[in-house]
């Protein structure tokens, strides 16, 4: 049995995202909503259940399934309560490589989401940066990034972060105080709602990108979120410009 969070609903399937940060097609389940973490069957497994139909052997694969379901039920709250302990924010950075790190309340990297080529291609010289904080593995990124000739033009970055505790800036304030270093940088930050990390994570796109998008109206899927961060105008003119809407 697999488990994962529900990133996508729909009728007859739905979008589950593991945590070795796969995306699978799964058998869509009642009563639970996006963001929720379940027990899930690949869609690809329905059609063995259609072939074992066939043998008769239905109705027994679909109550042990129903067994299976119900103690999950008991066990993930303890189990979701614990991760939610460990995760804090996520953080995106977009040059041109876009990279996401994954921090715990330390603010320590747990992981790192590539984004696009260039990143997987500069994620390769951070191999050791499990538990280190993102102030010090950060700044190694966009070092790495300036001595592989990656950075734009106008050396432009966009900084977003993703907290799962809303109303806590710190991290916000702690990377602003690290870019002062970074003196020929433009940089702009952000705070992005967790909604819109969450799709973007689905989607393998920069949640930075995805929120120009909402910023400039031009997302095909015409979102609507209340707790989109109220931006000044020039932050706000820069991430378009960045992003070309």
């Amino acid at each position: 049995m697999n488990k994962g969070i529900i990133m996508e609903k729909r009728r007859e399937y739905m979008i589950v995202l593991t945590k070795d940060g796969a995306f699978h097609k799964a058998i869509p389940i009642k009563g639970v909503d996006i963001g929720m973490e379940v027990c899930f069957e690949p869609l690809s497994d329905q059609k063995k259940l259609m072939f074992m139909r066939r043998k008769k052997q239905y109705h027994n694969f679909f109550s042990l399934l129903a067994f299976v379901s119900m103690i999950c039920l008991f066990v993930l709250p303890f189990y979701f309560v614990a991760d939610n302990n460990r995760v804090y924010a996520y953080v995106g950075i977009d040059i041109n490589p876009s990279i996401e790190f994954k921090l715990d309340k330390d603010l320590h990297v747990q992981g790192i989401r590539s984004i696009n080529d260039e990143a997987k291609r500069i994620s390769q010289y951070l191999m050791n940066y499990k538990d280190k904080n993102a102030t010090d593995v950060i700044p190694l990124f966009i070092e790495k990034v300036e001595q592989a000739g990656l950075t734009n033009k106008n050396k432009q970055m966009i900084i977003g972060v993703s907290s799962l505790q809303e109303t806590d800036v710190t991290l916000l304030e702690e990377l602003k105080e690290k870019s002062v270093s970074l003196q020929d940088w433009k940089i702009t930050t952000v705070k992005v709602p967790n909604e819109i990390r969450n799709i973007a994570e689905a989607q393998n796109l920069s949640m930075n990108e995805l929120m120009a998008k909402e910023l400039a109206e031009k997302n095909p899927m015409r979102i609507q979120f209340k707790n989109v961060e109220e931006l000044k105008k020039e932050d706000r003119a820069i991430i378009q410009s960045f992003y070309n809407y």
